[in-house]
């Protein structure tokens, strides 16, 4: 089909890039909110932002890092039940209504961890035989930007001060057309 083909003389960004831009906006989402506002829950149905920080984190950890990489020990072992949240297989898990509750580990100890995740992840991201679980963990952490920014509107919407996210633009990813 006509105009299908990647139109730039340059390469498609490598797995590696893409992980890094993802995890980065995640970050660059959550930067202008505070301690407080990063651990509100305004509904049940909702989750506070720093929990889905630190549940795409579990994800790479569990998935990738735990699985398939050799001596690799989690960061936190208390942490699985905090972060996980559907995998019945990955065992017991907090309820979806108590995140909010989570007022420990704070968002610099969650960022912490996202950091050790994110350098100790590097190997796995160049061995083609993780490339699928990769881009599923990127299309999750994807999902949960989009959650983060829903749950935190809507908490912030509760708030009769009426505070803004931004001041100013909102962040877009390294490299994007935005960016």
């Amino acid at each position: 089909m006509p105009g299908t083909e990647r139109q730039s003389s340059e390469a498609a960004p490598s797995l590696s890039e893409r992980y890094r831009a993802t995890r980065q906006l995640s970050e660059a989402l959550a930067a202008p909110l505070s301690e407080a506002d990063a651990t509100l829950q305004s509904m049940a149905d909702a989750s506070p932002a720093k929990w889905h920080l630190a549940h795409t984190t579990w994800f790479f950890e569990t998935f990738l890092l735990r699985d398939r990489l050799a001596g690799y020990r989690l960061y936190d072992e208390r942490w699985p039940f905090l972060f996980n949240s559907y995998y019945e297989a990955e065992g017991e898990r907090i309820l979806r209504a108590r995140r909010g509750l989570l007022s420990r580990p704070t968002l610099a100890e969650i960022l912490g961890w996202r950091a050790h995740v994110d350098e100790a992840i590097q190997p796995l991201l160049f061995d083609p035989r993780n490339a699928a679980l990769v881009e599923l963990g990127l299309a999750h952490e994807q999902q949960h930007q989009e959650l983060l920014l829903t749950d935190i509107k809507h908490a912030l919407f509760q708030n009769p001060l009426g505070p803004a996210m931004w001041n100013d633009e909102v962040p877009s990813a390294p490299g994007s057309a935005e960016g």
